[in-house]
Order: structure tokens, then sequence, then C-alpha cells
């Protein structure tokens, strides 16, 4: 009861809005319509073009575009953090969740300890996390970064393979042993990183990993 009171209070103060036209919405965290069709593009990813093999399946919610581009490099790079539920409301908004199969843990793509005390909170967390939770699923941080690679987006894909090897670690393989995993990250550009975590958590005996992002350019 004192939560619906608590939101009431804050729509009151701060009225949601769109947050891509600021257009005045229902409730916290949602995009307009006119704001969310051209980016909204739920698909399963062709893994095999683009040279996956680690992971089973790869699920996408938009297109890397418009509002969703803009709103996600504010997260990454301008402390936008208060964006986060707007892409937490994306997820809401997906229905077909049964494609991700039966999950038991859900896993973030870590930061680096350096990239996580530059941006003060890792994205992927703040968007997923409250998701996860809401739907009563196990979240767990199993994997942690091993070295501060370079912006996966600033190199080609032979350089993104080489960037990102060796660079995560399983730090609780009891919780992924026989598990069916979700990995999570925000943007999915070419798969090499969500394919390297799928990799090392494999190696530390979880059963099936499927991942899923926000967005992504990639059919």
């Amino acid at each position: 009861m004192l939560r619906y009171i608590w939101e009431a209070f804050l729509d009151l103060l701060f009225p949601p809005r769109c947050p891509a036209c600021r257009t005045l919405v229902d409730q916290q965290g949602e995009w307009c319509s006119n704001c969310l069709t051209p980016v909204w593009a739920p698909r399963e990813l062709e893994l095999a073009g683009h040279g996956i093999t680690a992971l089973d399946a790869c699920f996408v919610l938009c297109d890397y575009t418009a509002g969703v581009q803009k709103l996600m490099r504010d997260m990454k790079f301008r402390k936008g953090r208060r964006h986060g539920c707007h892409f937490t409301w994306l997820l809401s908004h997906y229905q077909n969740y049964y494609r991700l199969g039966s999950v038991d843990v859900v896993v973030p793509v870590p930061l680096s300890p350096e990239r996580l005390k530059g941006r003060g909170y890792n994205q992927t967390e703040v968007i997923f996390r409250p998701w996860a939770e809401n739907r009563q699923m196990l979240w767990c941080d199993a994997l942690i970064r091993l070295k501060a690679t370079l912006p996966q987006w600033e190199l080609t894909i032979a350089e993104r393979r080489k960037n990102i090897k060796g660079a995560f670690q399983v730090t609780r393989p009891e919780v992924v042993q026989n598990k069916q995993i979700l990995v999570v990250d925000d943007i999915f550009t070419t798969g090499t990183t969500l394919n390297e975590c799928a990799k090392v958590l494999k190696k530390a005996g979880a059963k099936r990993v499927v991942g899923l992002a926000i967005a992504s350019g990639a059919q």
C-alpha cells in the first residue's frame, strides 16, 4: 500500500513522460506509441551468421536507433542512470518470454572494476534486475571481468574476438552448474561479448545459455 501511495505522490510531482519526446504517458517508464513503434522489433537473432557458437539462442527487443540509441548512450556515457526505468518498461512490454525457455538464473554481463567505478553503476543491472526480481527470477553476479577491454564498437570483428577473449571468469560455479542461464546485456552488436560469457559459463557446467539484450542493429 505504501508503495502505491508513494508512486502516486511521485506522479503528481513528476508526471510520467515518454523519454524520447516528453509527451505525457500513463505510467513512469512508459514510451508513447509514436516513439515506440519505430524502434520496437522483438526477434530471435540468427546466430550462425554471426559466428556465435556457445550461445544456444539470443533475443533482442528493439532496433538500436532513434530514442533507444540516445537513451542508451546517455546511460553509458553521460551518467543517465535515470533512463533505466524506460528500458525496464520495454522488458515488461514484451509478451513472449516463453521463448526464452526455462530460466534458472539471470546473469548480467559485468563491467571492469575501472569502468564500474567511473560510471558508478552497471547499466545492465539497472535495466534488468528490477525486471528479473519482479518475475521472481534468481539474479546472480556469477561473472566478473578480469581485464579492462576496449569498447567493442571501435573494433573490427576479428579485433573484438581477440579483445574479449579471456575477459570473463565464473565466480559462482555452484550457482550455474547444470542450470539454464539467461545472460543479459544492453546492446548486441556482433555477439562476441555474450558468446564469450556463454563459453565460460558452459565450461563451469551450465547446461544451456540464452542471451537477451535490449537493442541491436543485427538480425
